[in-house]
């Protein structure tokens, strides 16, 4: 399962306009945010670009998974398995 990214509409956002929190504190406007940032931009997209290379289904581990299962040797960690629910 592929999942698409979240492509904002950029085309009614402004650069010349800051936006002001809840809190009432004026933050940078998006190109002074841009210009602080310029690698979080290169990195993000190069994610972006590598996750929608990776393919849907990871044919090697699936494959492991089912054997595991098959033979009765896949163990399940209860304790471990509660405490990532809860404290994911």
């Amino acid at each position: 399962m592929r999942i698409g990214l979240n492509t904002p509409d950029l085309q009614g956002v402004s650069n010349e306009t800051a936006a002001t929190s809840t809190h009432g504190k004026a933050r940078p406007t998006a190109s002074a945010e841009a210009d602080s940032f310029p690698e979080d931009t290169v990195t993000i997209s190069s994610l972006a670009s590598r996750a929608l290379q990776t393919p849907d289904i990871r044919h090697d581990q699936v494959g492991s998974l089912q054997q595991s299962v098959s033979d009765g040797s896949y163990e399940l960690d209860p304790s471990a398995i509660a405490e990532a629910m809860l404290h994911s």
